[in-house]
Formats: structure tokens, C-alpha cells, sequence
């Protein structure tokens, strides 16, 4: 028989927990039973001290007692204490982290990959673990969707593609005439003999007749010096000048409207059952690159009643490739000087990067047209002024096509109109 005072205080432990169910203070024995009594395969057995456990191996009926399992080593029938639940705690991620966060080397916390771990003005574990966002030309750099995004310094843009993976900070300096002042920001050098980027701004050095009147404020692509200030209609001296537009007998030249000198004279005689259109071309040597420069043609056609003109390009190409066309009624040009735009850009088969000629090709409907039809050109200059030619002592490089020809048609030079 037990001493009296080995089993009084068991009594006593008895009687208070018997006191603090009736009191409601305690869920009643089937509870605890159900809670503490049977940990089972599906890990609702408590885990003990560690409060990690929870539960684990197949456990008999009354699994483990509350307060002895889960001190560092196997409970009885009850699992591993200290190891992460699989069961009734929710899903998880890498070693023991919720799911969405893992544990990276060398780091005690869980770690969120797609915001990285700060490190500094910069992070760490962006994407990767590991990976530490560069901070070359960046004053800092956060992990944004798990792609690092650096703070640019001044005069510097992240320009990498956003699909890109590198991690290379703020690799683009953006003074140059191909990223100047924010990312494949290029200047244009159309109307401008040079240009340069300074403060992020694009300064072109205008050709002569051209301005940068626009200054190259808020264009999403730069314009270079845009406007052509010896256009017949607006002819003037300056951005600021006042224009005017030129009678339909004189032409802009150098700001000012004048009687033209220096004229290429072409001459169509009417058209024959078998030719009905004659083609005539200023022949550019050596072939140049007017990729993304417009070509300009000054004509007027006194006295033409019928037919068509053409105006386009051609590139070097063995089997040449021609620009799109612009057409223009001779009725139209008999009436004014008239400038011909046609913009080289490559497409098609037409390579703009090497043209060869400009073509100016004379149209008729079978049997119509006068005999002959005088089409005067004035001058046929580039954007860029790459081209400038404006004939002032000769018909210079304008020839005559052998393959589509009206018999007898010629090429003249003539110092003024008749």
C-alpha cells in the first residue's frame, strides 16, 4: 500500500481537473480524448513542446500523451517530433516554408522569390536564389515579379528587353544619337548633315534649306530637321520667317521665290501603238543609303494635256527593285512647279539601304498626248542632301531608258524657261 502522501496530490490533480470541466473551463474527457488520445495517419495528434509536430506514424489508440512527445527525439508510435506537418496545416513550399517561399543557402527566414531579400540599396535571391541584382550605374534596385529593376543613374536606362533575363543594371548610356535621352531613342539625321545628343537631347546640324523648327519637344520619334524651307508653297529663310508660297512659274530657292535656272528638259513625242510611256532617271553614283530619307522632285509640264507621271525609286539590285509609285496628272503639273515626294524605306524586293536611280516615267493612254510633251525638271535633292542635284550647267547624270522608250525621246539642258 502506497503512502498517503505519494497518491494524495494524484487525488487532488483528479478532483481540480474534475472541478474545471464542470466549470466549463476544460473541454470534457471526450474531447481531450479525441484531441491527445489518437495522433493516426492523418496528423491530428498534437506534436508536443516543439509545436511544429503533427503527428506523423500510424500511432495506437491514445497516440501520444500531451507534454512528452516532440522533445527531439521518435515518440512513441507518434512520429517525428520537430518535422514539419503534411496533413492538417495547410499546403507548404520548399524546406518547411509556406507555399510561394523557400529557404535559400545561407538565409534562416523563409524567402518570397519574386521580391528577393534587401540587401543594402540593392536585393538578393531575386528569381533565383542567389541572384543579386546589379547595381552597375544604378543608385539601387528592387526585385519586381522576380526580375530585377534598377533605379538608373542619371544618363544611364535599363534597355534591356523586358523579356530578357540578364541582369546587367543600367547598361545603356543614353548620350548617344541611338539612345539619347531615354532607351532606341535615335536621332534622325533627315535634313541634317550630322547630329549629336547633348543633355539627352537630339541637336541635328541642319543641311542648307532645312530647319529643326520643332525643336524635337515630346515626339515619340525624333524628326531631324523636318521642314524643307524652299518648299514652293512655304518658302522662307528661317523657322521663324514669315513664308510664302511661290507664283506657279517661280521656284524657292535659297528662301526666296525666283525665275528657275538650270533646268533638265525631258521630251515625249506621242505615244505609238506598241510604246505608250517613255522612262527617264537621274542615275545616283556611287549608290547611296536613303534608308528612311525622302526624295524630292521639282517638275512642271507647260502645256501637257494628258497622261500620267511617275515618280519612284530603284535600288542596285541586278534584278532591281522599285519603291511604290507616285502618280501625278500631267494636267495638274501643267498648271505650277510641283515638288514630288517619294520616301525610301525598304520592302518588297526594294532595298533602300542601296538606290540606284530615281525614275521619272512619262504616260500616255494609246494615240493621246501632245507632240511633244516637255517636262521640265528643276533640281532632285535627298533630305539628308546625300543628293543635291540642281543642274545649274548641265543635264548632269539623267538618262534615258532602253528598255521602256517612246522612239525619239531626248533629254536637253536648257539655262531657263523658254
Amino acid at each position: 500500500m502506497e503512502k498517503k502522501s505519494s497518491w494524495l496530490p494524484r487525488v487532488s490533480a483528479t478532483t481540480g481537473l474534475l472541478l474545471l470541466v464542470v466549470s466549463g473551463c476544460l473541454k470534457d474527457f471526450d474531447a481531450l480524448s479525441a484531441e491527445y488520445g489518437s495522433g493516426g495517419s492523418s496528423g491530428a495528434g498534437k506534436g508536443g513542446s516543439s509545436g511544429v509536430a503533427t503527428g506523423g506514424g500510424t500511432a495506437a489508440s491514445g497516440g501520444v500523451n500531451p507534454g512528452e512527445a516532440g522533445a527531439g527525439g521518435v515518440s512513441a508510435e507518434g512520429g517525428e517530433s520537430g518535422e514539419p506537418g503534411t496533413g492538417g496545416n495547410g499546403a507548404q513550399g520548399g524546406a518547411g516554408c509556406m507555399l510561394g517561399l523557400t529557404t535559400c543557402p545561407n538565409t534562416e527566414e523563409c524567402t518570397n522569390l519574386k521580391v528577393g531579400t534587401p540587401d543594402g540599396n540593392g536585393v538578393t535571391n531575386c528569381g533565383t536564389c542567389g541572384t543579386t541584382c546589379s547595381l552597375d550605374n544604378a543608385s539601387s534596385a528592387t526585385c519586381k515579379a522576380g526580375a530585377c529593376t534598377p533605379t538608373c543613374s542619371t544618363g544611364y536606362g535599363d534597355c534591356t528587353d523586358s523579356a530578357s533575363t540578364d541582369n546587367d543594371g543600367c547598361e545603356t548610356d543614353l548620350t548617344t544619337i541611338n539612345n539619347c535621352g531615354a532607351c532606341n531613342f535615335a536621332c534622325s539625321l533627315s535634313g541634317a548633315t550630322s547630329g549629336e545628343c547633348i543633355s539627352g537631347q537630339c541637336t541635328p546640324t541642319c543641311a542648307p534649306h532645312y530647319g529643326d523648327c520643332n525643336g524635337n519637344t515630346g515626339l515619340a520619334k525624333d524628326d531631324g530637321c523636318e521642314r524643307y524651307l524652299d518648299a514652293l508653297d512655304q518658302c522662307t529663310t528661317a523657322c521663324n520667317g514669315t513664308p510664302v508660297a511661290c507664283d506657279s512659274t517661280k521656284v524657292c530657292n535659297d528662301g526666296s521665290c525666283v525665275a528657275p535656272s538650270g533646268l533638265v528638259v525631258l521630251s515625249t513625242p506621242a505615244p505609238t501603238p506598241d510604246k505608250v510611256a517613255s522612262r527617264f532617271a537621274d542615275v545616283f553614283t556611287p549608290y547611296p543609303d536613303l534608308e528612311g530619307v525622302n526624295v524630292t522632285v521639282r517638275l512642271y509640264a507647260p502645256g501637257a494635256t494628258a497622261g500620267t507621271v511617275w515618280v519612284y525609286l530603284s535600288d542596285s539590285a541586278a534584278a532591281s527593285g522599285s519603291s511604290p509609285v507616285v502618280q501625278i496628272d500631267l494636267a495638274s503639273l501643267s498648271q505650277k512647279w510641283m515638288d514630288i515626294t517619294v520616301q525610301a524605306v525598304t520592302q518588297g524586293n526594294f532595298n533602300a539601304k542601296s538606290v540606284k536611280q530615281v525614275n521619272v516615267e512619262v504616260h500616255f493612254d494609246s494615240g493621246a498626248g501632245l507632240d511633244p510633251t516637255l517636262v521640265y525638271v528643276d533640281s532632285v535633292r535627298t533630305s539628308n542632301l546625300v543628293i543635291n542635284d540642281t543642274f545649274d550647267a548641265s543635264s548632269g547624270a539623267f538618262a534615258k531608258s532602253s528598255l521602256l522608250l517612246i522612239p525619239n525621246s531626248t533629254i536637253s539642258w536648257a539655262a531657263s524657261m523658254p
